[in-house]
């Protein structure tokens, strides 16, 4: 399936709607959505470190949705 294109508002967005749904992310956040070229699954983003709150426990709670958003959209293309 090819991914679709999203801008990084539109997936910043979706994840911290995500976020807002579990209590383990209380006071974590992550500073953006970080382009590269693609990986060996043909995803071109990830996001930055995330930080605050018990960060480690929303990253855990958020994977599933983050790797399905991962599977579904790249960003547009950027310079190095």
């Amino acid at each position: 399936m090819e991914r679709q294109i999203k801008n990084k508002a539109e997936l910043r967005a979706m994840i911290r709607a995500e976020q807002e749904k579990w209590t383990e992310c209380k006071g974590a956040c992550f500073g953006d959505i970080c382009w590269h070229a693609p990986d060996a699954d043909g995803c071109n983003w990830k996001l930055s470190t995330m930080e605050g709150g018990d960060s480690a426990a929303c990253v855990e709670k958020i994977l599933p949705f983050t790797l399905s958003l991962r599977e579904r959209y790249n960003i547009p293309a950027e310079s190095r």
